[in-house]
């Protein structure tokens, strides 16, 4: 794992991670012990921004940094090494590693239209496939990934315990709440935190959806290193200022970069007939996610 040196960082307002910062204020008269735990969590969330990585990977391939931003090509790494003053200018938000995906997570949605997440609980990271039919014959597709998340930062962060950081597939349809209402079916990455919104249903939490615009191969045994762009938030009880709360505001724009992908390619055999449609297989992985925000106007 490559740990970048810090340097100065942007002068923006402090922000979640996966990019929220949450506001966690405790009422005289709540018990302490739920203070403490809101507090702590708060402080969670703070500290994995504030100390994430300033600088990407020297492993991150051009192909993934190349953008466009106003009609204009730019090198993200280029833009994280801007003066503070300057726009564009980016920003890694937060960063994260896979590890086993979590016993207890929250459920998705709200209301009549509350889920569970769709993964193997207490498991290892995996890339799930799916044995599918089509015209041209029986192969394993792609179904979701089930993981687990630990920020990548500069410092130990303390209150971790009070967080559920998971990557999942959002299924779709449900009315998570303002601002987007419903988005649509995708790769999401969420960051939960139950002691800011015991009564909520959704725990308190953001999660960030987006689609891939660029790979990159990294060998034959692993799946390739992606560029996710145009990444939208959707959260209940985070206030944010961090990328937008759909996909663009004007001015700022989220991307997710996926790297140091180890494992996770689809099964070689095991899909060659109909009595093997539907069947689904775990393939482990291990990856890094960074999430960066472009400002483009001050």
């Amino acid at each position: 794992m490559v740990k970048p040196v810090r340097s100065s960082r942007i002068s923006v307002p402090a922000s979640l991670v996966l990019g929220v910062l949450a506001v966690g204020g405790c009422d005289d008269d709540e018990d302490d012990a739920e203070a403490n735990e809101a507090r702590a969590a708060t402080e969670a969330i703070r500290r994995i921004s504030q100390d994430a990585p300033t600088a990407l990977p020297g492993s991150a391939p051009d192909a993934l940094l190349q953008v466009t931003v106003g009609g204009t090509p730019y090198d993200l790494r280029d833009l994280l090494g801007r003066d503070s003053e300057s726009r564009p200018i980016a920003r890694i938000v937060a960063a994260y590693q896979t590890v086993p995906t979590p016993s207890e997570p929250p459920p998705l949605g709200n209301g009549a239209t509350e889920v569970s997440p769709d993964y193997s609980r207490s498991a290892p990271a995996a890339q799930v496939y799916e044995c599918r039919q089509d015209a041209g014959g029986f192969a394993w597709v792609l179904l979701q990934p089930e993981a687990g998340l630990h920020p990548i930062t500069t410092q130990p962060i303390p209150g971790l315990d009070k967080l559920v950081l998971d990557h999942l597939r959002y299924p779709g349809g449900i009315d998570y709440g303002p601002p987007t209402g419903a988005p649509a079916a995708g790769p999401a990455w969420r960051v939960s935190a139950p002691a800011l919104a015991p009564d909520s249903p959704t725990s308190g939490q953001s999660l960030f959806i987006g689609a891939a615009e660029a790979s990159a191969p990294n060998g034959d045994a692993n799946v390739p290193l992606l560029r996710i762009a145009n990444v939208a938030r959707v959260d209940q009880a985070f206030p944010s200022d961090v990328f937008s709360t759909t996909t663009s505001d004007g001015t700022r724009v989220g991307y997710v970069l996926r790297l140091n992908t180890a494992g996770g390619i689809a099964p070689g055999t095991g899909c060659g007939g109909a009595a093997d449609v539907g069947k689904r297989e775990r393939v482990q992985y291990t990856a890094d996610y960074y999430f960066v925000e472009v400002l483009t106007a001050p």
